[in-house]
């Protein structure tokens, strides 16, 4: 499901230029078709809540523990999951147990509709100033459906997770993929290609950030995501598409 790129990790070659300026200029050209199937959408489609408690726990195991932190969007508040210990930080604190026999505490700080210019402002500061061995960064979905551009997704990425060490130490860092919007079910056609098209610029803006700050890894999706891997809305991730992306992009494959 994913693949990991950057100057730690092998992965798929870099989106081309002229895909990411073909896909731009195709999307600001229909931006208001945009707008008038974004809004239609946004009624149709339910809200669900976030994720009930925890958001923070301990795994058991023997040693001192690996401390994760996930901060994004809605994926890490658990948007379409029962409970937080189902999220993406919960499960890669497990992987991370299972895998080196040390315990792990996990923490999740997440915003549903967040860009990342929004968790600069309303979820870096409320991150505890407790040191964390592995930053979890999911955002994209957000900053897509705004239309903010790849140059500034990418500044906003690096202002992100800079201002998250100052305040974790210099943990490593696992920037997720954004999620290609083109395979979300609650999406009709064109929106879904328009905003798949977005979604792709920002992925390669993404792609970046391992040649501007050390110790980080950026993910890829390596395949499309199947229907059966969304909430009843369609459009969150469900706790069968948390668990792939915790156990199958491990994140120890960060320079620890």
């Amino acid at each position: 499901m994913f693949d990991q790129g950057g100057a730690t990790a092998s992965g798929p070659s870099r989106i081309s230029r002229s895909t990411v300026v073909t896909g731009l200029a195709g999307s600001l050209a229909l931006l208001p078709l945009a707008w008038a199937q974004g809004s239609a959408t946004r009624r149709r489609v339910p809200q669900l809540p976030a994720a009930n408690l925890p958001h923070d726990g301990k795994v058991p195991g023997a040693g001192e523990p690996i401390r994760v932190v996930g901060i994004g969007e809605s994926s890490v508040s658990g948007v379409g999951l029962s409970r937080g210990d189902e999220t993406v930080t919960a499960v890669t604190a497990r992987a991370l147990a299972r895998h080196t026999g040390r315990p792990a505490v996990w923490r999740a700080c997440g915003l549903s509709g967040a860009t990342v210019r929004d968790a600069l402002q309303r979820l870096v500061p409320s991150l505890a100033p407790e040191p964390a061995d592995l930053v979890i960064v999911a955002f994209g979905v957000n900053d897509a459906t705004s239309y903010r551009s790849p140059s500034a997704f990418a500044d906003d990425l690096t202002e992100l997770v800079t201002a998250a060490r100052n305040r974790v130490g210099d943990a490593a860092v696992v920037v997720g993929g954004v999620a290609p919007l083109a395979c979300f079910p609650a999406l009709p056609w064109p929106l879904r290609s328009i905003l798949g098209w977005r979604s792709v610029a920002l992925q390669a803006a993404a792609d970046r950030l391992a040649g501007r700050l050390p110790r980080l890894v950026v993910e890829r999706f390596s395949a499309p995501l199947k229907p059966d891997l969304f909430a009843p809305d369609g459009f969150h991730p469900n706790s069968q598409a948390h668990s792939l992306w915790g156990e199958k992009s491990p994140p120890w494959r960060c320079p620890w």
